[in-house]
């Protein structure tokens, strides 16, 4: 208090140097003691902050926070994928008026920073690369009434591992894994070479659906050495860590190991295109269609890369055209003289972050001899078109002449048997046939009916 003191006797000190100016300048006095107030007001203040605020520090040092007890971190087994645990210290387990949260820091060696987690709990499982060292803080955090409604933090317990020491030789590169078609996977290195050459390598796996790592399924071998395993679709699983070990034994002893982490989906590869129509259109560009490529990737997650090259009069073009659809339209640029196009596939970015383009499919070529000949083609469909619509046209009305040309003629027959129905009747004569009816009549008989006379 004794400092607060002399902060406000300065002001009073000053006022009195104001007494010859009170004589001078009534009005230039007002105006220096309201800046004078003003300045005691914010003296006072700051007294009053820094007052309150030693206090709080004075009572907030009294108050320490333990680190968290007993920090451990264990290896199940899972090739990478650890758990690390704490207690709470001693000297919190009765506190009730604040809460007491964790702070876990570890250093992520595969994006080179600090990953930072809080916490209530009293444990955390992740995964880190065994082949560096495991790096691993925790601290306490004190937060409420305890400690005046601050937060303290204690100093950190600490823990470092560093990989262990086996084997001398290289481990194994090249290491790849291509998920085919979704229906199975192959996980490939190269070959050892130099004194490892007559190693025999082996591989595990682990991932969250697994109680324990297993050993490959399936190896694949190249001259008697394994080169890689394969993986049916049944021991796969999708979006989870997938943790591998490759490790080896030769004659000299344990070879070094191989730990690797990845997530399957992203390493998907689709099959080949099979099935490519090619079509010229009247209006003289070309139209493309396929099928998606077998396999158990949905269609909806694939997108396609199409590929067109013109051989024209000024030289080769290549145009990629990228699309969801499973068909594309080609503009005419210039006159090319042949139209050539394959397509391949991958998953796109909202199935997978990442994958594999397939193989192109066989390319499918079309000529502007080609093109013309489908124009011609075209125009003679057309004409053939027009003649079937007149021949459907005209042949009712064909038929409809004959039909009554054949009623004029049955007229015409039924009167003259008629005629000589009766000069047979009066001659005794017997009826003769039509067609000796017809072959008999003569002109003049047949002349009257012409006319249109009666008999």
């Amino acid at each position: 208090m004794s400092s607060l003191a002399s902060m406000v006797t300065v002001p009073l000190s000053l006022l009195a140097l104001l007494e010859p100016v009170r004589v001078r300048n009534p009005r230039l006095e007002l105006l220096v003691r309201k800046k004078m107030k003003h300045k005691l007001t914010v003296d006072f203040l700051a007294g009053l902050f820094l007052l309150v605020n030693f206090n709080v520090c004075s009572t907030s040092a009294e108050i320490t926070v333990d680190p968290p007890a007993d920090l451990r971190v264990t290896d199940p087994g899972h090739l990478g994928h650890l758990h690390i645990s704490w207690a709470r210290p001693s000297s919190l387990e009765n506190v009730t008026d604040c809460s007491v949260r964790f702070e876990l820091q570890y250093f992520n060696t595969y994006e080179d920073r600090w990953t930072v987690i809080r916490t209530v709990r009293l444990k955390y499982s992740t995964h880190f690369d065994l082949e560096k060292d495991v790096h691993v803080k925790v601290w306490t955090l004190l937060r409420g009434p305890c400690v005046n409604n601050t937060e303290l933090q204690s100093p950190p317990a600490e823990v470092i591992l560093q990989p262990p020491d086996k084997g001398t030789s290289p481990r194994v590169s090249g290491f790849t894994c291509v998920f085919y078609q979704k229906e199975f996977m192959d996980c490939t290195w190269e070959a050892r070479g130099g004194e490892a050459s007559q190693a025999q390598d082996h591989l595990f796996y682990w991932h969250s659906e697994m109680g324990q790592a297993m050993e490959c399924p399936e190896y694949i071998e190249s001259d008697g050495f394994r080169t890689g395993c394969r993986f049916p679709k049944e021991v796969l699983e999708e979006f989870t860590d997938f943790n591998i070990c490759v490790n080896g034994t030769s004659a000299a002893g344990p070879m070094r190991a191989a730990y690797f982490t990845l997530q399957i989906q992203n390493h998907v590869k689709p099959a080949t295109v099979e099935t490519l129509s090619l079509d010229a259109l009247p209006n003289g560009n070309t139209l493309l269609t396929w099928s998606p490529p077998g396999g158990k990737i949905p269609n909806h997650c694939l997108e396609f890369e199409v590929e067109s090259k013109e051989d024209g009069v000024l030289g080769e073009n290549l145009h990629k055209y990228i699309t969801r659809e499973t068909s594309y339209t080609s503009a005419v640029q210039g006159q090319p003289k042949t139209s050539c196009f394959r397509v391949r596939s991958r998953v796109h970015q909202f199935c997978a972050d990442k994958s594999f383009w397939s193989e192109w499919s066989h390319q499918r070529c079309l000529a502007e001899s080609t093109k013309k000949d489908v124009s011609a083609m075209k125009v003679g469909q057309v004409c053939v078109l027009a003649l079937c619509a007149v021949t459907l046209f005209a042949f009712p009305l064909y038929l409809w002449n004959c039909k009554r040309k054949v009623k004029n003629q049955e007229w015409f027959l039924s009167s003259s048997f008629t005629k000589w129905g009766l000069l047979g009747c009066n001659q005794g004569l017997s009826p003769p046939s039509v067609e000796k009816l017809i072959h008999h009549l003569s002109q003049d008989e047949v002349q009257p009916f012409k006319q249109g006379q009666a008999v």
